[in-house]
């Protein structure tokens, strides 16, 4: 940054440019009459998020939110839906649709510091909303898309992952040159995601067996609504709400395989950064490697531990709010909520 004195040096109108860029990023909107639109919402000190596509290897910003010391990005693009009403700083993009879109998001505070990577392909004329929060050391985002039905809006969340863009491999330190596979790198590979001991290999089946719903317990849950109820509501009403208990049931059951295969895609994502020296020493037996070896390979291990932990986070937010809205939608459509104030309702954050 820099600083500038009165405008008796500068125009206004030069003046207001360059602060304007300096505030807003150099992030140009997507002028497509039918562009996404997409708001991010920080609820964190000092909080970037930058943009990069197939021709913008080396990224462009939109803005700094939450600075103490300059004011917050004023883009703004006339969504459809009112920002958060506890939001701290907030700010909108129009974004070409139909391309992948790339998004770093970058916060540091204290000994806090985020930096959450994801992909986005966003769909013509789309609504997204993507928030960051922060606490207890550690950082958590969520992405939804956001859509109005039936007078209401209706939030579904969207997996965030980092699929990095292969155009740009090599370009930066962000986009890393990946080595091509080959079956000797293959195996090396596999042998040192099979034996990190940081996380489970495979989902627990004596788990799911303990986290699965018996007929008893879908019956008891039933019952438990009827009698909070105090009027009468069709059989097909109970039909439906039955399906979706035994829907979210079987989702949350498959979550953990869903967080173990992300995991896995991710490593082996890092790990072709690696070139065949470094992954040779990575996959012997830890007490035949150098303590300088030992300690690189559990810093990555550590770090995808980190990774594996808010997977587990997003996966459960997105079962949760999945289930909320198929049963906010039963409610909705039996006219639930006009008879009982604790209905099911859809999310208006």
């Amino acid at each position: 940054m820099f600083t500038l004195r009165a405008s008796r040096t500068l125009p206004l109108a030069l003046l207001s440019v360059l602060l304007g860029g300096c505030i807003n990023g150099n992030y140009m909107d997507a002028s497509e009459p039918d562009a996404a639109k997409l708001r991010f919402v920080a609820n964190t000190p000092n909080t970037t998020l930058d943009y990069f596509d197939d021709t913008h290897c080396e990224g462009q910003t939109t803005g700094t939110l939450n600075n103490i010391f300059t004011r917050d990005s004023e883009r703004k693009v006339g969504m459809s839906f009112a920002p958060p009403a506890d939001a701290d700083g907030y700010l909108e993009l129009k974004l070409k649709p139909e391309q992948e879109a790339y998004f770093r998001i970058h916060m540091r505070t204290g000994y806090v510091l985020c930096g959450i990577s994801f992909n986005l392909t966003p769909e013509r004329n789309a609504e997204y909303e993507l928030t960051l929060n922060s606490g207890k050391g550690s950082c958590k985002t969520l992405l939804q898309r956001v859509r109005h039905i039936n007078g209401q809006l209706v939030r579904t969340p969207i997996p965030v992952e980092n699929k990095g863009l292969p155009a740009c491999a090599g370009t930066s330190p962000i986009f890393p040159k990946l080595f091509p596979d080959t079956p000797h790198r293959v195996a090396l590979i596999d042998q040192i995601i099979d034996k990190d001991t940081l996380i489970p290999r495979e989902p627990d089946p004596s788990r799911s067996e303990r986290l699965k719903w018996s007929p008893e317990k879908v019956d008891t849950l039933i019952a438990e609504r009827k009698a909070k109820l105090g009027f009468t509501l069709p059989d097909a009403y109970w039909a439906l709400y039955r399906q979706n208990l035994e829907t979210f049931n079987a989702e949350a059951l498959g979550n953990e395989a869903q967080v173990l295969q992300r995991y896995k895609d991710e490593y082996r994502q890092r790990l072709k950064q690696r070139d065949d020296r470094q992954l040779e020493q990575w996959a012997v037996p830890a007490d035949k490697t150098s303590k300088e070896i030992d300690a690189a390979r559990l810093l990555e291990s550590r770090a995808m531990a980190m990774y594996y932990f808010q997977v587990q986070k997003t996966v459960l937010a997105t079962t949760l709010s999945q289930h909320l809205d198929r049963m906010a939608q039963m409610d909705a459509q039996y006219d639930v909520c006009k008879r009982y104030a604790e209905c099911w309702k859809l999310s208006e954050r």
